[in-house]
């Protein structure tokens, strides 16, 4: 035999054995590797039942990933959390406030869009506007995806309504003027026994940060835009401020309020006040205080023939940290949270409104949550540079225009200076 013949029968066997794995793995199928488990942590300010059968579903379609959750304590969950993300010692997935983001941008990992097969485009036609705006940054990143979304409500004494023969709650900021105007009451000596709407003030009205800003998007003012990043205030913000503030000024017309007064929202609790501006939660709190106080919820009042409602929107988001050792695993649960089906598991435990439209299309049975519901679609925000020291800034220039230490449009200049230099 030839010294040539062993290697060539030596080739032809490699090469039948070649043939007969690839046609194996043609028939057979190709065995795929397990995916690797992963342990994440998952950080929070809400109690563990919130988001147990949410994460115990993720986990069932999931086996080779375990999500513990971790709740802190509000007043210094975010120093704890900045801490701990410095330290390399922090979680997966954390839950952030929308007024972070511009603060906290640096410590997000974003979306691998590409991954996931997912467009901003799509992200954005799937959510409420105002959220979309808020996460979707002008690169196109997606640092986070929300569950539900926060907005202001009015709430009404439905008891001293019926008294005063008033059948419906106002809509209109006029219509707000003439019913504070008819439910305020005043003592003798000239003292408010009972105030018409607890508004007005910073210092004793919940959420003042939030309202005004409401009342500046409905001027159709950005406060700073997202896109430049400049500042967005001008003569609308003036009649916001000279607007709001007018409800405690002794020699107005529409005063009904007062920075003597209790908060705004035990006031209405212990029906000292006909009219208050809440969010969901307050409801119930005032339950909590007074379960008797028989009131209602409207939605936010907006300008008359406004072309464009708006209303401040507030909301929590789960986001991923860049200190993650599993950045894709972590957005696979971000994802699931914010799925329909994650997403209504977490709006079931906690009566929230969603920020998906297909959620909100879907509707609810409650007339209170319907509020909220389609408030959403209205809701916008703002990229606030330092929620802490932005509200503190906002109060002062409430305080400064309601004590006629400063006219709105001097408050203006003051505040467009003070928050330019918040900005990073």
């Amino acid at each position: 035999m030839p010294r040539s013949q062993p290697l060539i029968l030596i080739g032809i066997g490699a090469a039948i054995l070649i043939v007969i794995l690839i046609v194996g793995g043609l028939l057979f199928g190709r065995k795929s590797s397990a995916p690797q488990p992963a342990v994440m942590e998952f950080w929070g300010i809400e109690d563990e039942e919130v988001w147990r059968e949410t994460i115990a579903k993720f986990q069932a379609e999931n086996p080779h990933l375990t999500v513990n959750y971790k709740r802190l304590d509000e007043p210094t969950y975010e120093e704890t959390l900045i801490n701990r993300l410095a330290e390399g010692k922090g979680p997966d997935v954390f839950l952030s406030k929308n007024s972070w983001i511009t603060k906290h941008r640096d410590k997000i990992f974003p979306l691998p869009q590409e991954t996931f097969g997912l467009s901003a485009g799509a992200i954005r036609t799937s959510l409420v506007d105002g959220a979309a705006d808020e996460l979707i940054q002008n690169d196109g990143t997606i640092v986070g995806l929300p569950v539900f979304v926060d907005t202001l409500a009015l709430f009404y004494n439905k008891d001293v309504f019926n008294a005063a023969g008033i059948a419906e709650p106002p809509k209109t900021w006029d219509d707000i003027i003439q019913i504070s105007s008819r439910l305020t009451k005043r003592s003798e000596t000239g003292d408010i026994v009972r105030s018409g709407f607890a508004f007005g003030s910073a210092g004793n009205v919940e959420h003042a940060f939030e309202i005004v800003s409401s009342l500046i998007l409905q001027r159709g003012e950005r406060i700073i835009d997202r896109k430049t990043k400049t500042m967005d205030l001008g003569q609308g913000t003036a009649t916001a401020l000279g607007f709001y503030a007018s409800f405690s000024d002794p020699k107005g017309k529409n005063m009904s309020w007062t920075a003597r007064m209790k908060n705004s929202l035990d006031a209405f609790a212990e029906g000292e006040a006909a009219m208050v501006i809440g969010l969901p939660a307050d409801a119930k709190r005032i339950r909590a205080k007074n379960p008797h106080l028989d009131f209602t919820i409207a939605p936010f009042p907006q300008l008359k023939d406004a072309r464009n409602s708006a209303v401040y929107m507030s909301f929590l988001f789960p986001a991923v940290s860049t200190r993650s050792s599993n950045p894709v695993y972590a957005w696979q649960f971000v994802l699931f949270l914010a799925s329909p089906d994650g997403a209504k598991k977490y709006l079931d435990e906690t009566a929230k409104a969603p920020a998906r439209r297909d959620l909100i299309a879907g509707g609810t049975a409650s007339a209170e949550q319907d509020v909220f519901y389609k408030q959403a679609l209205i809701a916008r925000g703002w990229p606030v540079p330092d929620d802490r020291r932005t509200q503190r800034i906002f109060e002062e220039t409430i305080s400064a225009v309601a004590s006629k230490g400063a006219r709105p449009e001097e408050a203006v200049s003051r505040l467009r200076e003070q928050l330019q230099l918040l900005m990073p």
